[in-house]
């Protein structure tokens, strides 16, 4: 494995981004049931197979289909006006002839558990392709919100994000993207005030192309719930598209994160902050060395299950209220965001059995303390069971990109009940034999992947 440099001059940010969030307070704290999401899309979602890892899902949502490339056009919900011709190859997802039924769809997510976030893509329709852009956003978002809004008879979605990615490849720049964004926020809260609305993709100060600047939602709280942030960690774009670990300070989530939290606070104190993407590429593939992804670098597949686990225990300990992992399923293909999901061809890879251990083990727990968080050797989180405080998970691993391993001494605050390691194979757990001393102290093995400690007080 490679071993990644760590930039000083960044480490001190960081560290306030992660001290900062963890300082919040514990009773604001969701479960990790109500924290941990995942991406999907539309026809190819399979609720029942996915039902074991998280309960949230964020489905991206095409205006294209609903008007069939017409926004003066009138919603037909619960069908789209366009028809989709899918034909699947591998016979596992299911064929597409015709309209698509959202209600058979998002009735088939809740059935297994699932609460829906649905976000409303129109960034390959620009602003000259809307017949009447005020006046259509309005009408699409107050049918939509009428339609699947959680006040309504269908209660299908319980939020909608207005645009994805909207400032990628220019398509929508602030004036534009807002012009669309008012009304369509207005039409939303007409349909149903009930139904939370999210900005694109959005970060402070600085945002990177695929994201707006927060400061253009500044006088328009009333028409929004939720600040929406991707973020992955990146170390370089193109050409190598390579990411890194979560705690690594040179590109990690605290400073970035903690920007759009101190914004939040000063600008818009009511709202909350979602991580509606982040994730990691695995395949097992070499890209094409002729071909535009030949300088791609991905991670292992033990990397990139490491990587979910830790990146949803880091993103925990911040002031954020949920973090949806991208991407569900992948078909192996070399390059950037197309190998990220946790299955393969529909089947388990090594991150699939480590998300899902950490969604049933940690799922009625939410996040209390950093006990330990020392930079490059040791952190430490304890999760607090939702109902009774006397039920601890001590989370314990090390922070780094390398292969490494020690021995750690931990004074437990409490009884040990039990120990596990993440597992990466189908089998539910993986125990490791611990024996306290007489005062509670513990010699842990650490090494990338977590290790949790059930205590009683």
């Amino acid at each position: 494995m490679k071993a990644y440099s760590i930039k000083t001059p960044l480490l001190a940010a960081a560290l306030a981004g992660l001290s900062t969030a963890a300082t919040a307070a514990e009773s604001d704290k969701p479960l990790l049931r109500d924290f941990m999401g995942i991406n999907a899309h539309t026809v190819q979602f399979m609720p029942e197979l996915y039902a074991p890892v998280c309960r949230l899902v964020r489905d991206y949502h095409p205006l294209t289909w609903d008007v069939d490339g017409d926004t003066s056009a009138e919603t037909v919900f619960p069908k789209t006006r366009q028809s989709i011709g899918w034909k699947d190859k591998s016979g596992k997802f299911r064929d597409w002839s015709g309209p698509v039924d959202w209600n058979e769809i998002y009735s088939s997510w809740k059935a297994e558990g699932f609460e829906i976030d649905a976000c409303i893509q129109f960034g390959n329709l620009t602003l000259d392709k809307w017949a009447n852009p005020a006046e259509d956003a309005y009408r699409y978002g107050k049918a939509f919100a009428e339609y699947f809004g959680p006040s309504g008879p269908n209660k299908l979605v319980t939020s909608v994000e207005i645009g994805n990615e909207p400032a990628g490849r220019n398509r929508y720049p602030a004036a534009d993207y807002l012009t669309i964004f008012e009304p369509m926020a207005r039409g939303i809260r007409e349909g149903d005030p009930q139904l939370k609305i999210l900005t694109c993709t959005a970060a402070a100060p600085e945002p990177d192309p695929y994201s707006h600047n927060l400061n253009i939602f500044r006088e328009l709280g009333d028409l929004y719930d939720v600040i929406n942030i991707h973020h992955y960690t990146m170390l370089e774009g193109w050409p190598t598209w390579e990411r890194t670990y979560p705690e690594d300070t040179e590109v990690g989530y605290g400073s970035v994160i903690d920007k759009a939290v101190r914004w939040r606070d000063q600008y818009a104190p009511d709202k909350e902050i979602w991580i509606t993407e982040f994730g990691y590429d695995a395949s097992t593939q070499k890209p094409d060395p002729e071909g535009g992804m030949k300088g791609w670098i991905d991670s292992t597949d033990l990397q990139q299950a490491q990587w979910i686990v830790r990146s949803f225990l880091c993103l925990s300990a911040m002031d954020v209220e949920r973090a949806y992992l991208y991407w569900f399923n992948d078909g192996d293909t070399p390059s950037f965001h197309a190998s990220s999901g946790i299955t393969r061809f529909l089947e388990p890879k090594k991150s699939y059995w480590a998300m899902r251990h950490l969604y049933q083990s940690l799922g009625d727990y939410r996040f209390n303390r950093a006990v330990r968080q020392d930079e490059g050797e040791l952190f430490v989180y304890e999760y607090v069971h939702g109902e009774n405080p006397d039920q601890v998970v001590w989370v314990v691993w090390s922070p780094t990109g390398i292969d490494k391993s020690s021995t750690q001494e931990l004074e437990l605050p409490g009884k040990l009940v039990k120990a596990e390691r993440m597992p990466t194979a189908a089998q539910d757990r993986v125990v490791v034999e611990l024996t306290p001393s007489a005062d509670g102290v513990v010699a842990a093995p650490v090494t990338e992947s977590p290790l949790y400690l059930w205590v009683e007080k």
